[in-house]
């Protein structure tokens, strides 16, 4: 599975608003070039992914999750 930290991430970077996204990533870096393309890319994919897209990948990862194998 994921560890706990990734699998936040992940999901708040689907399924999370952008201020959501960033403000976790705060806790692991504070570099403001990091965090403006931390953002530049979590507004880039609500823009271009459909619901459809994010409830797939969702899914992959929730699989993952749940994997004894992984």
């Amino acid at each position: 599975g994921l560890c706990p930290a990734l699998q936040r991430k992940v999901d708040l970077f689907l399924n999370g608003t952008t201020e959501e996204y960033v403000e976790y990533l705060k806790q692991f870096n504070e570099n403001p070039e990091v965090l403006n393309n931390a953002e530049n890319i979590k507004k880039c994919s609500d823009r271009t992914l459909t619901k459809e897209d994010k409830a797939q990948a969702t899914s992959l990862i929730n699989k993952i999750t749940a994997s004894r194998t992984c």
